[in-house]
């Protein structure tokens, strides 16, 4: 499944296969300098890609 955060260079995959059930990586920009994880599932308090991120919206502005 392609996500935005695919071309974001802040965005690492998860590689653990228990996260990888229910998370697509962490991105590392949104809450530096802690990493934030990617869902992929709607989830209470959870970032989901790509409406949510804030880089992203700057870029589709410019």
């Amino acid at each position: 499944m392609a996500i935005l955060c695919d071309d974001c260079k802040n965005f690492k995959y998860t590689y653990d296969p228990q996260m990888s059930k229910a998370c697509f990586g962490h991105c590392r920009a949104i809450e530096y300098p802690f990493l934030l994880g990617v869902f992929k599932e709607a989830r209470p308090g959870a970032f989901t890609a790509p409406k949510d991120c804030k880089l992203f919206q700057e870029k589709k502005k410019k």
